[in-house]
């Protein structure tokens, strides 16, 4: 039997960061992790200068910029009208760049960081329960994990939150299919990211590394583009229309597509009498935001502070306070987020956009 004062459910950017905030608090702490779960694929993920001050204050800055590609100067943006955005870093204060993040690099210079021990497990993972909470985790039906406090950090599955029966609240229906492209260099773009939205969703191309591309793009279930896209042969036919976007296709190759929900949702309630969700756990938010990893930061940032409460002060407001805030962010997200899609009116009767234009009305302040 293992006890701690924190246990940790998963080892993606929000838990690690939980756990080296965690160590330098002097919190005893383990993090569980489901071995076997394959190799994680590259999205090309770039983190906005907005995130760099938070790294800085919680003393990861130099961990991430070493861990990165390269630093990013903005990006390219056909939204909302016939013309091409630039969009450049260079106004924002007190960064004016972004960061090309290498994800499994941070994961193993956090993971190293944070000091953690490592608990993984194969199969299966079963809670236990006393009068205020979670009592346990038993891994495999045989090592039992004890805790003061439990925390979901396991990003969309929501594993931990699942064990509970804690439904979640998706918000659209938007889902992606992504590959990996020989990386080309467009002539009438300089930055290495390029948005662009289509009558049956919306693409985004991001350099991964010197030699690839990651191809995205976004649509909703049973669209016209939904039928085809699982197919890298018919993505030439699909994005026909779009201004540069078909650029960026190369022939004769056959990449593997990964599909999934990238839909905006939330978990019915992101704390318990002694649990809390963070990151994408807590709120999960649509790609175009571009704000997935500064979310994983900043909630593990006041996750600690609460845990701190909870276990240290003995406040029995800390985790109804962090879900308060957690609540207060996602709706301020919802409001920003339909706010880019409503911006777009070239299509005003595609099935997809009607679908985020009537997600804008019904959540409106």
């Amino acid at each position: 039997m293992i006890h701690t004062e924190v246990v940790i459910f998963g080892k993606g950017i929000a838990g690690l960061i939980l756990s080296f905030l965690l160590s330098r608090n002097n919190i005893k702490h383990v993090i569980i992790d489901r071995s076997g779960e394959g190799k994680t694929f590259g999205y090309g993920e770039t983190l906005p200068p907005s995130a760099l001050p938070l790294l800085q204050r919680l003393g990861l800055l130099q961990l991430f910029e070493e861990n990165s590609y390269r630093k990013t100067f903005g990006y390219h943006s056909y939204w909302g009208s016939d013309q091409v955005t630039n969009i450049n870093f260079y106004h924002h204060h007190p960064f004016k760049n972004g960061l090309k993040i290498n994800k499994q690099k941070i994961l193993s210079a956090l993971e190293k960081a944070a000091q953690s021990k490592i608990i993984s497990y194969c199969k299966s993972a079963t809670t236990s329960y006393k009068s205020t909470g979670i009592q346990s985790i038993l891994l495999d039906g045989k090592t039992e994990v004890q805790g003061n406090l439990f925390v979901d950090a396991t990003g969309r599955k929501r594993a931990l939150l699942k064990m509970f029966n804690i439904d979640s609240i998706a918000f659209d229906p938007l889902i992606s299919f992504s590959c990996h492209l020989p990386k080309l260099k467009h002539s009438k773009l300089v930055h290495e990211v390029y948005v662009e939205s289509f009558e049956q969703g919306w693409g985004i191309v991001s350099a991964l590394n010197k030699i690839e591309n990651v191809f995205s793009i976004f649509t909703i279930k049973r669209s016209q583009a939904h039928k085809g896209l699982g197919k890298y042969e018919n993505w030439k036919s699909i994005l026909s229309d779009t201004k540069y976007s078909k650029d960026f296709l190369v022939d004769k190759i056959h990449p593997k597509i990964i599909g999934g929900n990238s839909n905006s949702s939330k978990p019915q309630k992101v704390t318990g009498e002694n649990w809390l969700a963070l990151g994408d756990a807590a709120m999960a938010f649509d790609p175009l935001s571009s704000h997935g990893i500064t979310n994983a930061i900043y909630t593990a940032m006041i996750a600690t502070d609460s845990i701190k409460q909870k276990l240290i002060d003995n406040d029995s407001n800390a985790l109804t306070i962090y879900e308060d805030t957690i609540n207060q962010i996602f709706d301020q997200y919802l409001s920003s987020k339909n706010q880019l899609y409503v911006s777009e009116r070239r299509w005003n009767d595609s099935p997809f956009w009607k679908v985020f234009m009537l997600e804008s009305l019904l959540h409106e302040p």
